[in-house]
């Protein structure tokens, strides 16, 4: 198995063509570890309108209230700070913001990688859609919570058509008909899933893993965060994996994931890889120090991000890069 040049930040190099990094969280050792720097923000910049309602959803659908002037001033700063990507996740749908494109493709004007989060189902199913996307060089992550059960993507999305998890299915075709996951030197994709794991879909990691390694396609597979609907005191906790069966899980990636030549810490978190996200932009401005920590420090309208970003240093030291080793800080350790 060819192996890339590049070394990243807790996995060293990786394979070649089995989708080990999606482009945007391709984050080399010496760039994370510099305090001067950031690696992946996750910002919500876009509309809070959705066609969803997925019971875990992370965010409250807040509405936005930051102008695309305030945006393109966020971009600009995290651009100076030398931020690698900017996770695009809503507040909503992000693909039905009505300046979804300006957005994009000012990000990559800056010199910063987009990685849009999406439902796919709403706007990707559409070809040419999908080729304009394709050209700003975005990478897309489709929302994912079973390739293999409709019954149970459905209920997640609280679809009572029975319509989306074809739908998405679709849009996943068209994006790698278009060639989102075609290979790349430096082992990276352009697509890819963040598939949220409970009782009800943990028995597809192995399956889902060896789809994704197969075809070039960036996998994680998340818990809970105690962050938005997850957060709240209805939400259903019998959904949650044990520790043994978080145990097993992990067993089993590493199993999997050594078959393809990657060999890798399993993390406490996404499994396949360390997190390396830090900063939360809200749709009203607000700032917390990532999706697992909603301890508001701020808003870009009224500080810098620079001043924000020590903020949230000065209270939660253990975000220092230099000591940051990317098991999540708000999850058990292993």
């Amino acid at each position: 198995m060819e192996l890339s040049k590049e070394k990243y930040f807790g996995l060293g190099s990786v394979p070649i063509g089995i989708g080990a990094l999606i482009k945007g969280w391709n984050i080399e050792e010496s760039h994370f570890c510099n305090p001067e720097t950031l690696s992946v923000v996750d910002f919500r910049a876009m509309t809070a309108s959705c066609m969803h309602d997925c019971f875990h959803c992370f965010t409250d659908k807040l509405k936005k209230t930051i102008t695309l002037e305030e945006i393109k001033s966020v971009i600009d700063q995290l651009a100076e700070m030398g931020a690698k990507s900017i996770d695009f996740l809503g507040e909503g749908e992000p693909t039905l913001d009505k300046d979804f494109f300006e957005i994009i493709e000012y990000t990559v004007s800056r010199g910063i990688q987009p990685v849009i989060f999406t439902d796919a189902a709403t706007k990707m199913r559409d070809r040419e859609f999908v080729r304009k996307v394709k050209k700003t060089g975005a990478s897309v992550v489709p929302k994912c919570d079973s390739l293999w059960n409709p019954e149970y993507q459905n209920w997640v999305v609280g679809d009572k058509t029975g319509k989306y998890f074809e739908q998405r299915n679709d849009a996943l075709k068209i994006l790698m008909e278009e060639g989102f996951n075609e290979i790349e030197k430096d082992g990276t994709t352009r697509l890819g899933f963040d598939m949220v794991i409970s009782k009800k879909n943990m028995h597809e990691v192995e399956k889902t893993l060896r789809f994704c390694r197969e075809n070039n396609l960036w996998i994680v597979f998340a818990f809970y965060i105690p962050a938005g609907r997850c957060a709240k005191d209805n939400f259903d906790k019998s959904l949650m994996l044990t520790e043994e069966e978080r145990k097993e899980l992990r067993k089993t990636i590493k199993h999997v994931d050594e078959e393809y030549g990657y060999v890798h810490p399993i993390y406490n978190n996404f499994g396949t890889l360390p997190c390396v996200e830090f900063i939360q932009i809200y749709g009203d401005g607000r700032v917390s120090p990532c999706p697992g920590n909603e301890t508001i420090m701020g808003n870009i309208k009224t500080h810098t991000l620079k001043e924000l970003r020590q903020k949230i240093l000065e209270k939660f030291p253990k975000h220092n890069p230099e000591i940051f080793d990317g098991h999540c800080l708000y999850r058990s350790r292993i």
